[in-house]
């Protein structure tokens, strides 16, 4: 008899996708549809594992892979050509915005553009368990320069006490991004962020910054 997996009692809640966990997660995931059944197979079922099967039909069905849209084509080849560029750069960084009317697909071009790159840059670097091709950060309300630095250092896995000044955050970020290679970052909600947020890191190959506003 074909099995069924158990409703599980105590589910942890998924990282978001503003961790490097939760990114991770969204780069290796690939939605599989769950194990046919015939009515009769399913009515032999007892009632719980018989939703338990419906539950992961309907998660499949509300997970489907992404259509390659003009939109997202274009965000990704525009991307892809942007890192080119921006390599060696010590000033002058090349970024895009991404803009547009609420609910046309901004985010979903803009992550799944973080999404092809990351594939791509641990296609050629299978063995660098270490790197992190691509931070994505929501800017949150009305944030400050602090505020936005801090939601970079969260992905990364920093945590800091208000004592620490923005030059702290932003150094230990800068830092720690170097060390693991990041060369793109993704910015959500970038119309929320304080004007002269930006803060060089001194990086002679300083990732672009690939934003979403509106």
């Amino acid at each position: 008899m074909t099995s069924v997996p158990q409703i599980e009692d105590d589910v942890p809640p998924d990282s978001p996708l503003t961790t490097k966990e939760g990114w991770a997660a969204f780069v290796r995931h690939t939605p599989q549809p769950p194990t046919p059944l015939t009515p009769r197979q399913l009515a032999a079922y007892p009632p719980r594992q018989q939703a338990a099967h419906e539950q992961l039909r309907r998660d499949y069905h509300a997970d489907l892979p992404l259509v390659n849209t003009p939109t997202i084509q274009k965000v990704i080849a525009t991307g892809r050509l942007l890192v080119q560029l921006n390599r060696r750069q010590i000033s002058a960084r090349r970024g895009i915005v991404i803009s547009g009317a609420s609910g046309t697909g901004k985010t979903t071009a803009l992550t799944q553009f973080g999404r092809a790159h990351e594939l791509a840059t641990r296609k050629r670097h299978p063995d660098d368990k270490t790197r992190i091709p691509v931070i994505y950060a929501t800017v949150p309300p009305a944030a400050t320069s602090r505020m936005l630095a801090v939601e970079f250092a969260r992905f990364l896995g920093l945590e800091f006490t208000s004592r620490y000044n923005l030059t702290d955050v932003t150094n230990a970020v800068c830092s720690l991004a170097a060390h693991t290679h990041v060369d793109l970052v993704l910015v959500d909600e970038i119309h929320s962020a304080p004007r002269g947020a930006e803060k060089p890191c001194g990086r002679r190959d300083p990732p672009p910054v690939i934003a979403v506003t509106g």
